[in-house]
């Protein structure tokens, strides 16, 4: 009985480390949505600029590369989370499957110990009924 509680728990831990990996992943990828909006504003806000200004529409072009290239990098890097993040899920389900496989043979376990000892107090009951009835006659 204490190896099956040990393996529930053992696997509760695995899940409970599992979802973690998935939320920093889930973070990451908040992070890197939000970085690929401030680039678009910042974009936005440099066009803006630039035709205002004659320096501003000489500079445009190499900032608007360098975002570009930046833009990529953080497209390749969130792509790169969210298959992370798929496998990390159907590592998390998997786990998860384990760990009900454990907690259901725990439960059956703890009925079964309880259907046992109801058996053998009623068994004890009826040995002092039958004693008693003896007795009487």
């Amino acid at each position: 009985m204490k190896s099956r509680e040990a393996l529930v728990r053992l696997h509760r831990f695995r899940v409970d480390e599992i979802r973690k990996r998935l939320k920093s992943l889930d973070d990451m990828r908040g992070d890197l949505t939000k970085k690929m909006s401030d680039l678009e504003t910042m974009m936005q806000e440099e066009q803006r600029r630039a035709a205002h200004s004659d320096l501003g529409r000489l500079a445009y072009p190499s900032f608007a590369r360098s975002v570009q290239a930046r833009r990529e990098n953080i497209q390749r890097t969130l792509s790169e989370v969210e298959r992370q993040a798929a496998q990390v899920t159907d590592e998390l389900q998997a786990a998860y499957r384990e760990l009900k496989k454990h907690e259901i043979a725990a439960d059956n376990e703890q009925v079964r110990d309880r259907v046992e000892y109801a058996r053998q107090v009623q068994s004890e009951l009826d040995d002092i009924a039958l004693g008693r009835h003896a007795r009487k006659a």
